[in-house]
């Protein structure tokens, strides 16, 4: 009986480790998109589009249409991009780099003052 308890806690211990990885890997992307949430906020599409601090993109009706029209809003902006060039050159990505390193910069110098 000793062999099947060292056993049964030896796989214990594996799911444990196995269910921290999975919950490592969705906080990792969960902090990825909270990253890239800010990133549009930096540039006030949010706003552009009506949506608030706190407001609940997916439970309130209202909010459901200021969701769709950022939704509308970003796949409207990859359609020009793809459209313009089959893919985007190495000259247009540093130049768009070199556009989101100013505005970074100049949001945190913001920051700073405030």
């Amino acid at each position: 009986m000793t062999k099947l308890n060292r056993l049964q806690s030896l796989k214990a211990q594996l799911n444990t480790r196995k269910a921290g990885f999975a919950n490592s890997d969705r906080r990792s992307r969960t902090r990825t998109l909270i990253q890239m949430g800010g990133l549009l906020n930096m540039i006030g599409l949010p706003q552009l589009c009506g949506i608030a601090d706190g407001d609940d993109l997916q439970q309130d009706l209202e909010n459901q249409d200021k969701a769709a029209t950022l939704l509308g809003m970003l796949v409207h902006l990859n359609e020009k991009l793809s459209i313009t060039t089959l893919a985007l050159d190495s000259s247009e990505l540093e130049g768009f780099k070199q556009r989101g390193i100013r505005l970074m910069k100049d949001h945190e110098i913001k920051k700073i003052r405030a």
